[in-house]
């Protein structure tokens, strides 16, 4: 039996899987033509050689730690622990009443102290993810360039250990850039969801929904389906300085391979207002259809289908500039339907 398990593991092994594309020459003019038309994931290799940060980084990873103090603004943070046992995965307690994690609020400093402090196998876990860099880092912000972008997406910086994050997707198209360390991307695209056996939409470990998947230790007895996953799947070794495109909302994990690891990562999105990011829509879609009868479900089917996810434009027999929000949807439409959406809602 050992040897069984053994021999399937390796043969889902993520080294095994093919990497995504990697793409030179990109710029902001030829971003989409290059990357974003394309919606798959694209390696961006050398990205941010530039920033001192990563310089830094590439001589020593307690040099980059004690570059990062030095320009923190050592606000309080939520730092992560991880017992020996979780071998550093973030995910659900046994009985998926919560988590395997536990979390402390302490100095970023001190945060990154403890990092430093517990790097054997044998230590707990620890990360600091999401910090906006604007808040933390300010004096970093000019430093962390990214030629792609806009100003507007701002920066997040992601500290932490030998950690790995469950597949998940992401709301907002992201480029996330490895500024310390190695990490390991392992990507699926968004119809394989049925295939990655997704927890809990509304017990999360961060936020967003999970795969229940141990990727690196896949059991085919609980997940069977995960085979189909793992032959589309791509997975992919970032070093510092390297970067990777991923579209929204393919699943993705992230494994931190070095004892020290940083992450910079920028989200945008197309839409005019955060209200009208997906996931809260599918959670009130599940609300409101998971009790109809089955006649009432097949009829707003029909209508989703209609209004969302016909190759034809649903209000073609209507000038466009009386189509609403189906139209030209401007600032100011969005925002008013924001709020006529939150009054229902408040109903």
């Amino acid at each position: 039996m050992a040897n069984t398990e053994h021999n399937m593991q390796t043969g889902y092994a993520l080294e095994n899987l093919p990497a995504p594309a990697e793409v030179s020459g990109v710029t902001a003019a030829n971003f989409a033509e290059k990357v974003t038309d394309h919606y798959r994931p694209v390696v961006l290799r050398g990205f941010a050689t530039q920033w001192p940060l990563v310089q830094t980084a590439r001589h020593s990873l307690t040099a980059a730690a004690a570059y990062l103090k030095a320009r923190s603004n050592n606000q309080s943070q939520k730092l992560v622990s991880l017992a020996p046992e979780t071998d550093g995965r973030l995910f659900y307690n046994h009985d998926i009443s919560g988590m395997n994690f536990s979390a402390s609020q302490q100095p970023l400093n001190a945060a990154i102290d403890t990092m430093l402090a517990n790097n054997s196998e044998q230590s707990n876990r620890y990360c600091v993810q999401c910090v906006p860099v604007a808040d933390n880092f300010s004096s970093l912000l000019t430093e962390l360039s990214n030629p792609l972008l806009t100003p507007s997406p701002k920066p997040f910086i992601w500290l932490g250990t030998r950690v790995t994050v469950p597949a998940h997707f992401d709301e907002a198209s992201n480029i996330a850039v490895v500024a310390a360390g190695k990490r390991r991307f392992t990507l699926f695209p968004p119809e394989q969801v049925a295939n990655l056996y997704v927890g809990p939409l509304d017990l999360t470990p961060a936020g967003q929904p999970i795969s229940m998947v141990n990727l690196q230790q896949p059991d085919l007895q609980a997940h069977p389906l995960y085979a189909n996953a793992y032959q589309a799947g791509l997975s992919v070794e970032l070093d510092a300085g390297d970067a990777i495109y991923i579209p929204s909302p393919w699943w993705h994990s992230v494994t931190s391979l070095s004892d020290f690891n940083v992450l910079v990562n920028y989200w945008w999105s197309n839409a005019y207002v955060a209200s009208a990011l997906p996931l809260p829509m599918l959670l009130h879609a599940i609300q409101a259809f998971n009790h109809m009868s089955s006649g009432e479900r097949q009829a707003w089917q029909h209508m989703l289908q209609h209004y969302l996810f016909k190759p034809e434009h649903p209000l073609a027999h209507i000038p466009e500039n009386a189509r609403g929000v189906q139209g030209n949807l401007t600032p100011q439409l969005a925002q008013g339907l924001h709020q006529w959406l939150a009054a229902q809602l408040n109903r």
